[in-house]
């Protein structure tokens, strides 16, 4: 299996939160989606700082929820590549 990717905002978020790649990949995408409801480009870096903080504190709240919805969706995304073979 290749390695993740990791881009720049969860290699930040890893440094900042000392946490795994995929606690930073979840914690991205609640930051794009509940936090600042849009792209994370025109946060500034303070701002960038609180929201993952804001959505680090959101994830561990609901944690079951998020574990269930992140591996449900990457069973999908993998069922599909494999479809596509």
């Amino acid at each position: 299996m290749p390695e993740p990717f990791i881009g720049p905002y969860q290699r930040d978020i890893m440094d900042q939160l000392g946490c795994s790649d995929a606690d930073a990949a979840m914690v991205e995408n609640i930051m794009r989606n509940e936090v600042f409801h849009s792209t994370l480009d025109w946060q500034s870096a303070e701002q960038l700082q609180r929201g993952a903080c804001e959505a680090w504190a959101i994830l561990e709240a609901n944690r079951e929820m998020f574990d269930a919805y992140y591996r449900d969706a990457r069973a999908t995304f993998e069922e599909m590549r494999a479809n596509q073979r």
